[in-house]
C-alpha cells in the first residue's frame, strides 16, 4: 500500500488555501489511481506553501515527492529510451507551480504560459523555473544532495481540453485539473533520463542516494525553524509596539518622511517597523525597502523569510532591492538598453549613470500620470508599490530621487538619512530639497545609540576625536558593556572565543561578522570573485558564508556560518561580534584610490583624503553590539599608532595582544 500524507506550511491555518485545498484533490486523485496496483508499497509527501531560505524564490506552492517499491507502469515513452513496455517507478521530485486561473485569463506564448491578474501579466513558466532552481539550491545548501528536480504547471482551473487546444501537439509540462498518476510520470519523463539496470529494467530514481535522501528531504521541511541570535531579537522586535514609529505613521502618505541619525541610532529597525505595520492586515499596503549594498538586502531578506508576510506580487507584502536592481528592472519597462550593465566590470557606475540618464529623461521629461500609471499596470507588479522606504538614503543621487518623486510622489517615501556616511555621491542628497516645507515631516535626528554597547561607543567617539572629526554618539545606559581586542591576526583560537561568546548570549555564528580587505579578494579568469582564505578558514575549522564571492550576491547564509564581506559591504549590517581584520590594509588602500571631489578641491588633498577616509573607517568600528577584534598587519602604520594611544586611554576594555 501507498500511504500519502500532506502537510500544509500555510501560516495562516484558519481557512484552506488554494494550495491545501489541490493537494487534497490531488491526495484523493493518486489514491484512486494507485489503487490499482495493490502490490505497491511506500510513500508519497504532498507538502504546501514551503519557506525556503536564501534563495531567489522564497515560495514553494507544492512540493510532490514519492519513494515507492512494485510499482510498474506499462508502454510509457521515455526521454532517452522513447516506448518502453514496463517501467518501475522507485522515485521522484517535483515543484508544481499552481494556477487556479480560467481558460480566458491563460495564454501560450512560444513556449511559455502567461496568466493574468486584475489584466497583467505574470510569466508562470519562468515562475515555475525559477522556483525549481530555488528549490535545488536549499536542498544543496542545506543537505548538500542534488536529487533531480522536475518542475510541473498544474493549471487547475483547465480541463484537458483547454489546454490541449492552447498547446496543441506541443509536448511540455503543464497539467490539467484532472491529471492523473500516470500524466505526472509523462512530464517527469519528459526532463530527466530514466536507468536500465543489470537485469536490463528501466527504473525512474530521482535520488542519488536512496531512501536516505528522499527522508532527508523530508525531515529538512518537517522540522520548525525558528530565528534565533540577533536575528531573533529583530524579528521580536518588529512585532512590538513603537510610538515613535506610529507617530511616523501619522504623516505617512501625506508628506515626506525623513528619519535621521548616524550609525547604530535605529534607522533602519524604524524602517522595518513601519513597513511592517503598513503592510499588516488593518493597512494591506505593498512596502517596498530600497538599499544600496548587497549584503544588507540579503540580512533584510533573512529576517522577513522569518516572518508570515505574504510575498505574493498581488497583494500586501514588505520587499527589499537593490538602487540598482529597482532602477535596472525600470530601465528594461521602458526600453533602455541594461544588456551591457555589469556590476563586475571597471565602466559599471558610469555605464549605469549613462542608462539612467536615459530612464530620467523618458521618465521625468516625459511621462503625463496616464503614463506612470500605465507603467506601473504593465510592469508585473516589480514597480507597483504603494510605499517606497530607502535606507541610507544620503546615497541617492539626484537624477534617482527625481525618478522616485515622479512616479511615486514625495509622500509616498520614507527615507533614513545616515548623516555624513555616504559611499557612492561626492555629496549628501538633501531629500527635502525642492520640495515645500509643509510637505516634509522631519522629525528630531536619533542621538541615542541603540546597537552598540556603551564601551564601544566610548572608543567610536574616541577614535573620531583623535581624527578630528565632527562626530559623536551618545551611549545608551541599558546597553554597559563591550570591548575590544587588537591582534595581529585573526586565528582559530580568536573564533573559538568569539564562539563561545556567542553562545554565553544566545547567539550563532551568522551573528559573527568578518570583513575583509579588497587585497584579500581574488578574481578568477572568468571575473568571479571570491575571498581569497575561504579554503584556508574551512581547513582551520571555521564555518564561513563568503559574501565575497559574486555568485551568493543574491543569497545569504542558511546554515551555522560567520559572515565574511568585504568592507565595503558592511554598512547597514551588524553582528554581536565584529572582526575588522587587516584594518590597515583597508586605510592604506582607501587613501591610495580615493578620488577627491569638486567641493573638496579647495581644502589641501592631503589633509581632506586623510579626513574622509578616517571617517569612512568609522562605518566599520560601528557595526559590533559586543565584542569588535581589529587585526593589524603592520603596528607601526599611523592607524596602529592610534588605536594603542586608544588601548593606552581604555585598558579595561581594550586589549592590546599583537605580536
Amino acid at each position: 500500500m501507498i500511504r500519502i500524507y500532506v502537510k500544509s506550511f500555510a501560516k495562516d491555518t484558519t481557512l484552506l488555501s488554494q494550495e491545501d485545498e489541490a493537494a487534497n484533490l490531488l491526495k484523493n486523485k493518486l489514491q484512486e489511481d494507485l489503487a490499482q496496483y495493490p502490490n505497491a508499497k511506500g510513500t508519497i509527501y504532498i507538502m504546501t506553501s514551503i519557506r525556503i531560505f536564501g534563495q531567489k524564490r522564497n515560495d514553494i506552492d507544492i512540493l510532490v515527492m514519492g519513494f515507492i517499491e512494485n510499482l510498474t507502469l506499462k508502454n510509457i515513452n521515455t526521454k532517452n529510451y522513447s516506448v518502453v513496455k514496463e517501467l518501475d517507478i522507485k522515485s521522484f521530485i517535483c515543484n508544481i507551480e499552481l494556477k487556479s486561473h480560467s481558460a480566458n485569463c491563460v495564454k501560450r506564448e512560444g513556449t511559455d504560459y502567461i496568466v493574468y491578474y486584475s489584466g497583467i501579466p505574470h510569466n508562470a513558466s519562468q515562475q515555475c523555473n525559477e522556483a525549481k532552481f530555488s528549490l535545488f539550491n536549499h536542498l544543496n545548501d542545506q543537505l548538500n544532495i542534488k536529487p533531480f528536480i522536475c518542475d510541473v504547471l498544474w493549471f487547475n482551473g483547465l480541463s484537458k481540453t483547454d489546454l490541449s487546444y492552447m498547446r496543441g501537439c506541443t509536448i511540455d509540462n503543464a497539467l490539467h485539473r484532472g491529471f492523473k498518476f500516470r500524466d505526472l510520470v509523462s512530464v517527469i519523463l519528459q526532463q530527466t533520463n530514466v536507468i536500465k539496470t543489470e537485469m536490463s529494467r528501466y527504473c525512474l530514481d530521482s535520488f542519488n542516494d536512496g531512501v536516505k535522501e528522499y527522508k532527508s528531504i523530508v525531515d529538512l521541511f518537517t522540522v520548525e525553524r525558528k530565528p534565533q541570535g540577533l536575528t531573533k531579537q529583530k524579528f521580536e522586535l518588529l512585532s512590538q509596539k513603537n510610538t515613535d514609529v506610529e507617530k511616523l505613521l501619522l504623516d505617512v502618505g501625506n508628506k515626506l518622511t525623513i528619519v535621521t541619525g548616524r550609525a547604530g541610532t535605529g534607522k533602519t529597525v524604524q524602517l522595518l517597523q513601519l513597513a511592517f505595520l503598513l503592510a499588516s492586515e488593518d493597512y494591506a499596503k505593498r512596502c517596498l525597502i530600497l538599499t544600496y549594498n548587497n549584503a544588507l538586502v540579503s540580512d533584510i531578506k533573512r529576517l522577513i523569510d522569518y516572518t508570515p508576510m505574504p510575498s505574493k506580487v498581488d497583494g500586501r507584502t514588505v520587499s527589499i532591492k537593490t538602487i540598482h536592481s529597482f532602477f535596472q528592472t525600470l530601465m528594461k519597462e521602458v526600453g533602455v538598453d541594461v544588456n551591457h550593465l555589469n556590476p563586475q566590470i571597471i565602466t559599471y557606475d558610469k555605464d549605469y549613470n549613462f542608462a539612467l540618464k536615459q530612464l530620467y529623461n523618458f521618465v521625468v521629461k516625459t511621462c503625463e500620470k496616464e503614463d506612470i500609471d500605465a507603467l506601473k499596470d504593465m510592469a508585473e507588479n516589480t514597480i507597483d508599490w504603494d510605499y517606497i522606504l530607502i535606507d541610507e538614503a544620503q546615497d541617492f543621487s539626484d537624477l534617482e530621487k527625481k525618478i522616485l518623486f515622479k512616479i511615486y510622489g514625495a509622500n509616498r517615501l520614507v527615507v533614513a538619512d545616515g548623516v555624513d556616511q555616504f559611499m557612492r555621491a561626492g555629496h549628501r542628497q538633501i531629500w527635502e530639497k525642492g520640495v515645500e516645507k509643509s510637505l516634509v515631516h522631519k522629525p528630531k535626528a536619533l542621538e541615542l545609540e541603540r546597537r552598540q554597547k556603551a564601551n564601544l561607543v566610548s572608543f567610536v567617539n574616541a577614535f573620531a576625536r583623535l581624527a578630528t572629526l565632527d562626530w559623536k554618539v551618545k551611549p545608551n545606559d541599558e546597553l554597559p558593556g563591550g570591548e575590544i581586542k587588537i591582534y595581529s591576526k585573526f586565528m582559530k583560537s580568536t573564533y573559538d572565543m568569539l564562539k563561545a561568546n556567542c553562545e554565553r548570549n544566545d547567539c550563532e555564528n551568522y551573528d559573527i561578522l568578518i570583513l575583509e580587505p579588497p587585497t584579500l579578494v581574488k578574481t578568477d579568469n572568468k571575473g568571479n570573485k571570491s575571498f581569497s582564505k575561504a579554503e584556508t578558514y574551512a581547513q582551520a575549522g571555521i564555518p564561513i558564508f563568503d559574501g565575497i564571492n559574486n555568485r551568493s550576491r543574491t543569497t545569504y547564509p542558511t546554515k551555522d556560518q560567520c559572515r565574511v564581506f568585504q568592507y565595503d559591504s558592511c554598512r547597514g549590517l551588524e553582528g554581536w561580534c565584529v572582526v575588522c581584520a587587516n584594518f590597515d590594509e583597508l586605510i592604506q588602500y582607501k587613501l591610495n584610490t580615493y578620488k577627491l571631489t569638486e567641493d573638496e578641491l579647495c581644502f589641501d588633498p592631503e589633509v581632506a583624503k586623510k579626513r574622509n577616509v578616517l571617517l569612512w573607517a568609522l562605518m566599520p568600528l560601528t557595526r559590533p553590539i559586543d565584542t569588535l577584534v581589529i587585526t593589524l598587519s603592520d603596528t607601526d602604520s599611523e592607524i596602529g599608532k592610534m588605536l594603542k594611544q586608544l588601548a593606552d586611554i581604555y585598558p579595561d576594555f581594550i586589549e592590546w595582544n599583537v605580536n
